[in-house]
């Protein structure tokens, strides 16, 4: 993924992509804002504004001047600075009942979908698509569960050992994961609520737009405007650490090559997100020892969290090759088709086997979470749960620090074909079964806390604490 560092364009370049993906935003927000059809399955904005950058820039009618490669590199950098905030954001870690048991969720679904995925891309390349390269399966999860982000960050950096489109593909399996988020999920929060009464929605979650004399304090100013502007310095703590992250990853890399093992130095570069969280975790417990660190203002960091996101979410629509997506297009949906299916059976039986209350608000949060974002999740939960009230929102973004660590030994997994096995056909194979045991691994693991926690307290419902 160097080249996403050293991709040559101009400061003009940079300057107009930023001001017309701005521009799409806006019209994005606007659409939102009008649109009852956006309104009803509550599409956010910025994927709106993907949509259109794609169907207006050069894979269709070429009236704006997005290249593929520059929105690439721009999700690239991105990703890394939405995980810089994310381990700047000072959270009370709760590992509660819930928490616990949807961490364990979200990443044995993760596993469903890299084992679908890649059993059938095997099956295809086997029976009717013999170039369709197995890689893509594995892009499945990648794309559906963690995001356009990593999924175009790992998937691109297989093309250094020769699946050259690996970044659009996972982009397109995100943008697919999206709208069965958005659309499917929808219309399973639609047929819950017909069933239920509830509260309507308010105006401004279906709008988008608040109106006045509802407008929540966002963020605090922690330092005097008479010095220098609150905002500029939590801008300059991210920029600080997205330089530190560089630097560990080119040093890194520097030992690699010194090591012989200069082919693994793509990979590397494709997992800076994992550094620049890293550095962001340890940089923030160095930074609130002894309350120095009481300047960083979560209201501020999560302000930029998603303001990072959103043009994340914009560019990796934009990226996607078209021409690629329709090459593969049976192969692809039966990958998407199955994968998608296969999450809404799981966790719909997981979701009423574990939990006692706040079924369908867990099932619908990490439904959309496991296929779209959980921003998503937390969009759909809240047509059921306005005010937030249920434990379960809290829970969704809780359990995803846990997904985090169980599910890294996947990331490495999902690399091994190449980093290993150099791309041979056995070794995705072997992959394969390593997913397939690590499952069993962690469900073993699951139902062994399940169990014990049951047995502890048999009367636990999922609000109480372990």
């Amino acid at each position: 993924m160097m080249e996403a560092w050293e991709l040559q364009i101009s400061v003009g370049d940079l300057l107009i992509d930023f001001s017309m993906i701005g521009l799409l935003l806006l019209c994005g927000t606007a659409f939102r804002r009008f649109i009852p059809f956006f309104q009803r399955f509550l599409i956010p904005s910025s994927l709106i504004a993907g949509f259109m950058g794609l169907v207006l820039g050069s894979e269709v009618f070429g009236l704006l001047p997005f290249a593929a490669d520059r929105m690439g590199a721009y999700v690239y950098h991105l990703l890394a600075l939405t995980f810089i905030c994310v381990g700047l954001f000072k959270t009370e870690q709760k590992h509660s009942w819930g928490v616990v048991n949807l961490g364990f969720m979200q990443v044995v679904v993760m596993l469903i979908q890299g084992i679908v995925g890649l059993s059938i891309a095997l099956i295809v390349v086997i029976t009717i698509v013999p170039d369709f390269n197995p890689a893509a399966g594995i892009l499945l999860p990648l794309g559906f569960a963690m995001g356009p982000g990593i999924a175009y960050s790992i998937g691109q950096s297989w093309s250094a050992f020769g699946f050259e489109n690996g970044g659009s593909v996972g982009l397109t399996f995100a943008a697919v994961g999206f709208l069965v988020a958005y659309f499917f999920g929808m219309m399973l929060v639609n047929k819950e609520v017909a069933k239920h009464p509830r509260r309507e929605l308010a105006t401004h979650i279906r709008t988008g737009v608040r109106e006045e004399g509802d407008r929540p304090v966002g963020s605090l100013q922690t330092f005097s405007n008479a010095s220098i502007e609150p905002f500029a310095v939590h801008l300059a703590l991210i920029g600080a650490i997205y330089l530190m992250t560089y630097w560990l990853t080119s040093g890194l890399a520097f030992l690699l090559n010194q090591a012989g093992l200069a082919a693994e130095i793509p990979v590397l570069w494709s997992f800076h997100f994992i550094f620049a969280n890293v550095i962001a975790l340890g940089v923030r417990r160095v930074l609130l020892k002894g309350g120095r660190g009481a300047w960083i203002d979560n209201g501020t960091i999560h302000r930029l969290t998603g303001s990072f996101a959103e043009y994340l979410i914009a560019a990796s629509i934009m990226a996607i090759s078209l021409s690629i997506a329709l090459r593969f297009a049976i192969p692809m949906a039966l990958v998407c088709v199955v994968g998608a299916t296969l999450t809404y059976q799981f966790l719909k039986w997981a979701c009423w086997k574990v939990f006692g209350e706040h079924q369908f608000e867990r099932f619908i949060g990490m439904f959309a979470q496991m296929t779209g974002t959980i921003s998503s999740g937390l969009a759909l939960i809240r047509v059921t749960d306005p005010d937030y009230r249920s434990p379960v929102a809290q829970e969704l973004v809780l359990s995803s620090g846990m997904a985090l660590s169980l599910g890294f030994p996947l990331l490495i997994l999902i690399n091994m074909p190449f980093t290993v096995f150099d791309g041979d056909f056995e070794g995705f194979l072997i992959v394969l079964c390593l997913m397939l045991a690590y499952l069993a691994v962690l469900l073993g693991a699951w139902y062994g806390y399940f169990r014990k926690k049951t047995a502890q307290q048999p009367s636990m419902q999922a609000e109480k604490q372990t």
